[in-house]
């Protein structure tokens, strides 16, 4: 009877240990699973931070504001537009001011190669040095500028973004002896646009001025706007040359004139509320770049 009873203890002790056995693992279980979850859950919190972080990298927008005019991107942008404004553009002179609104639909293959061999990284307006040495088909040395059709093509979509259309052509003073940089005519045969240097020198030659009035950014678009005057000069001898101003390049009459020997007191901020206003628009692309859009009389 003691031993049964000894027995029937022993086997209590046993279930006892397995059960709690049991409810160990049992907890050690649900522990598990709940830090699983709780990973889960971070992990996914801390990709979506990635995610967002992403979209806020990517997805910038610029607040409405006014841009210094000296600032680095004004500059650049106030250099693209200037090119027409000498009158060694030839033809092309004042282009982006000869009528009321101009976007990309309304400028010509040559106008656009014009454009495009401004924009190319060695260009300077009075290029007479920068002229490579090359051999005519019947064997004679030329001294002359000779820009590849590659850089030509580089110019453009530098100034109109990638991929812009436009066929080779030979510009408008290509036949003439013009002192000037508007007198490249493409070569076919060779894929390259040349041009003899011309020195300009003697009486002095119109030109554009311009005043940059404002450049504003509203999101991804930059604004330029400026005032602009056409001067010209006249001489009744050749001791007096005369200085006249205009509001318009095919304008008979003059806001100002000035004798320049006895009176140089020409300052573009004297004729402002006289002088016609114009807006260049540029948008900015998905390489961060920013592309002429268009130009209006305002």
């Amino acid at each position: 009877m003691k031993k049964e009873k000894k027995m029937t203890i022993t086997v209590k002790y046993y279930i006892l240990l397995l059960l709690l056995l049991l409810s160990l693992f049992v907890a050690l279980i649900y522990v598990k699973k709940q830090s699983a979850t709780k990973n889960k859950v971070s992990s996914k919190i801390v990709q979506n931070k990635i995610v967002d972080s992403k979209k806020e990298s990517t997805s910038e927008v610029y607040p409405d504001e006014e841009l210094a005019i000296d600032s680095p991107i004004a500059q650049e942008l106030i250099n693209k537009i200037n090119v027409f404004d000498s009158s060694k553009a030839g033809s092309y002179y004042g282009y982006f001011y000869n009528q009321d609104y101009l976007d990309i639909n309304g400028i010509s293959n040559d106008a656009k190669v014009m454009i495009g061999i401004t924009q190319n990284k060695n260009f300077k307006t009075d290029f007479i040095n920068a002229t490579y040495d090359a051999v005519a088909p019947d064997g004679t040395n030329l001294d002359v500028i000779i820009l590849s059709k590659e850089e030509v093509s580089e110019g453009i979509n530098s100034f109109f973004g990638p991929n812009t259309e436009y066929s080779d052509t030979s510009l408008i003073d290509a036949k003439t002896d013009y002192c000037g940089f508007s007198g490249f005519e493409f070569d076919d045969t060779r894929n390259v646009y040349m041009n003899n240097p011309i020195s300009c020198s003697g009486f002095p030659l119109p030109y554009i001025d311009t005043k940059v009035m404002r450049v504003f950014r509203s999101g991804n678009i930059i604004e330029v706007t400026l005032k602009v005057a056409y001067i010209k000069f006249d001489s009744t001898n050749k001791d007096d040359v005369i200085k006249y101003i205009y509001a318009d390049n095919n304008s008979s009459k003059y806001i100002e004139k000035h004798h320049l020997l006895t009176d140089n007191s020409y300052h573009i901020d004297n004729v402002l509320d006289k002088l016609n206003t114009y807006k260049f628009t540029f948008t900015l692309n998905s390489n961060n770049y920013y592309y002429f859009t268009k130009v209006e009389k305002v």
